[in-house]
């Protein structure tokens, strides 16, 4: 996973000093370099998310399932 997260870096780097060259120069576009940067994080993040979710959602349902008496008797149902 750290890796994963130094490739990520490394490609955000890259593409952030191709786009303050892009945007030096008229060449390049630079919303084009902006989404891909986007893109890329995004697709990290939801990486991250999904390989690390056999962790994360079992105790979010945990949470939810502690938490939901408590809830109701707050509401009064």
């Amino acid at each position: 996973m750290i890796r994963l997260l130094i490739v990520l870096a490394v490609i955000v780097l890259i593409l952030i000093i191709l786009r303050s060259r892009a945007k030096s120069t008229s060449i390049g576009n630079p919303k084009l370099y902006r989404n891909l940067i986007l893109i890329v994080i995004v697709a990290g993040l939801l990486f991250f998310l999904a390989t690390s979710g056999k962790f994360l959602i079992p105790q979010f349902l945990n949470l939810i399932k502690v938490g939901l008496p408590f809830l109701t008797k707050l509401i009064g149902i």
